[in-house]
């Protein structure tokens, strides 16, 4: 219902109020008949009323009172429903007129509804035309890349196919150089003009080993060759590969004609000598039996050329260069008579030539060491009373050696702490218990920690750090054990101290290996090269890596095997003269004790490592390669590493190395 409709109630209530109002009337009546009274004079209203002129007109009135009320009444309800019916039109004037409003602002809404949706559309738009363009700019780039790779992968299969047809042509010229080498040592086996057989085959036999290294080469060429895997490297070994066989050609043809004048000559005299013998012999008729005795002689004198021409030939046999260039005459049996007089001399400064007499002292004293200290608990070893003991000890070591790891500094303190107690007598079990207890701990856990470095570290190399620092920090407390951990470091890799030992005269290979630090299978297999080589790495690395880790908090002693021995090591084996057996273990190890300590010589040396690095580069580096073999790994490895770091004017720390206050 409109708010303006009066409802019953409100009907009511108004009609009450018009009820008020006409009482009010009543009294305003009463007071009017007051005022009039004095005129009128006669009585109005009754029964006895005066009919007078006025009467019907008064009566009238009188009798229309109850009407009048009622128009009033009626009045009032007219005058009410017309004010309703005002209000009602003045609200349906006003609803028009917000209608009119509200249908002008729909068409505003709808208006900028539209524009709103024009405008989004054309945004819309504009977003797919520019997604297109950068879809199409992203395909126009991608088909770009794909032109490139196409064109890379063009040049790159013309590079290769050039650098193969390269290749190929060097290798036919190496085949063909092997051919003439073939032929050469062919004509030479089957000419009657050489004499001298026996030199010829150890000649052939020396530079058979070099061919044999060459076609191992090549070998692994043409594997490459077959998987497409060539590289600019190859061609550069296949170059050299070219050159060291045609130089090899030259120097055998050289030789074999040096062996056949030297035959000439020797038979020359040894013509001249019967010659002569046999112009005595006809002059002396008087002997008639001087044919007979001279004969014999003249033979015993052949025999005894034959003899030391013999000697020079089995001394070829281990320098093979050194008998080819010797001249043997007459007098060759005094000089192998002086020679074998002097053989202990001679042996010593063969020996002094690739091992520095000092370090070879201190490896000799550190072997002796650790022969007389293990001997003082020989007894001790033997016993079955010890057994037990001996066995708990061991575990003792065993454990925690074979937990230690940089996990975490809790970790690594309980490590030291379980074994430094175990030293002490302080933990079970109790090596007090024994004279011989602590002794037998430190030889034990000396050989393992060294051990460690055999398995763990040449397979892990980042396990290196923080074996490393369980060493020093143990090292501090007992001295005699760091003196045991030296003694097996050189033991089983006397290539830390650095000594690298030469074949003596006489020496057989086995122990020539066993003293080089080979290892033999129970069968009596020689450990393979590869396997030798990463164990020694793994040794190395465990050994640079003590001489740079750093103390523990709180304690104020320096590393008793610090940087100093890193430096004197690089500083020795820089002054040692390679040999070709073991170019590609100085290659190896160098590189380790450079990955290792290199960052930390750098930072504590600077001008004096960087010198360092470049004599090993320019100095070092080029003797080792000339004797070694070509396209070697370690070699090429230590050449690529000694670049880099002077070019980048620095080292990288090694990976895994402990952080500084890390425990």
């Amino acid at each position: 219902m409109p708010h303006f409709v009066s409802t019953k109630d409100e009907i009511i209530q108004n009609m009450d109020d018009i009820a008020s109002d006409f009482a009010c009337l009543k009294v305003s009546a009463l007071k009017k008949a007051s005022r009039i009274s004095g005129e009128v004079g006669r009585i109005t209203i009754g029964p006895d009323s005066i009919i007078n002129e006025n009467k019907t007109e008064k009566l009238e009135n009188i009798e229309n009172e109850q009407n009048s009320f009622k128009k009033i009444l009626l009045e009032s309800e007219y005058q009410r429903k017309e004010e309703v019916q005002k209000e009602i039109a003045r609200h349906w004037q006003h609803m028009k007129e917000n209608g009119k409003a509200i249908q002008e602002h729909i068409a505003i809404s709808q208006s900028h509804m539209a524009k709103e949706r024009e405008r989004r559309s054309k945004e819309n738009y504009a977003y797919i035309l520019a997604e297109e363009r950068i879809a199409e700019q992203e395909e126009i780039r991608r088909r770009h890349e794909r032109q490139k790779e196409v064109e890379k992968y063009r040049k790159e299969m013309k590079e290769k196919e050039e650098l193969t047809k390269e290749i190929m042509i060097l290798r036919n010229v190496y085949v063909q150089k092997n051919n003439d080498f073939e032929k050469y040592r062919d004509m030479i086996a089957l000419s009657e003009n050489y004499k001298d057989k026996h030199s010829f085959a150890l000649v052939l036999s020396s530079y058979a080993a070099k061919l044999e290294e060459l076609h191992l080469q090549m070998k692994l060429i043409d594997e490459k060759i077959k998987i497409s895997e060539i590289t600019s490297v190859d061609l550069n070994i296949i170059v050299k590969l070219v050159q060291q066989i045609d130089e090899l050609l030259s120097l055998f043809k050289s030789d074999i004609d040096r062996i056949n004048v030297q035959s000439e000559v020797n038979l020359t005299g040894t013509e001249n000598m019967i010659h002569s013998h046999t112009t005595q012999l006809a002059e002396s008729q008087e002997l008639p039996n001087s044919q007979a005795v001279c004969e014999p002689v003249i033979s015993e004198q052949i025999n005894i050329e034959n003899n030391e021409i013999q000697k020079y030939e089995e001394k070829g046999n281990i320098v093979p260069e050194i008998m080819i260039s010797t001249n043997i005459s007459q007098e060759s049996p005094i000089v192998n008579i002086e020679e074998n007089i002097s053989t202990a001399e001679s042996d010593k400064d063969y020996l002094y030539k690739y091992v520095n007499k000092e370090l070879l002292e201190m490896y000799v004293n550190n072997q002796k060491f650790l022969e007389n200290y293990v001997k003082t608990f020989d007894e001790f070893l033997q016993s079955s009373a010890t057994k037990k003991f001996r066995f708990e000890c061991q575990k003792a070591i065993n454990i925690p050696v074979n937990a230690i790891s940089g996990i975490s500094q809790q970790h690594l303190t309980d490590k030291y702490e379980k074994l430094h107690n175990l030293f002490m007598g302080k933990s079970w079990p109790n090596v007090s218990q024994h004279p011989h207890g602590a002794d037998f701990c430190k030889n034990i856990l000396a050989k393992k920690l060294v051990n460690q470095g055999e398995t763990l570290v040449s397979s892990k190399p980042k396990m290196a750090f923080p074996i490393a620092a369980i060493i020093v920090a143990l090292w501090n407390d007992h001295s005699d054990f760091g003196d045991l951990l030296l003694s097996h470091f050189y033991n089983v890799c006397p290539f830390t101290v650095p000594i690298f030992m030469p074949k003596m005269v006489g020496q057989s290979n086995d122990d020539y290996y066993k003293l080089m630090g080979y290892k033999y299978a129970e069968d009596g297999t020689i450990e393979k090269h590869d396997k030798f080589l990463k164990r020694m790495s793994g040794l190395m690395r465990l050994y640079a890596s003590i001489t740079i880790t750093t103390q523990r908090k709180g304690v104020t002693k320096t590393n008793p095997h610090g940087l100093q021995r890193a430096w004197q090591w690089l500083a020795a084996i820089s002054n040692i003269e390679p040999r070709k057996e073991v170019t590609d273990l100085c290659a190896t190890l160098l590189l380790d004790m450079l990955e290792v300590a290199g960052n930390t010589l750098w930072i504590a040396y600077r001008k004096q490592f960087y010198k360092m690095l470049i004599l090993l580069s320019e100095e070092y580096y080029p003797r080792i390669k000339n004797v070694g073999s070509i396209g070697s790994g370690p070699l090429v490895r230590l050449e690529e590493f000694l670049k880099n770091s002077l070019a980048k004017g620095s080292i990288s720390p090694p990976d895994g190395q402990l952080p500084p206050n890390f425990w």
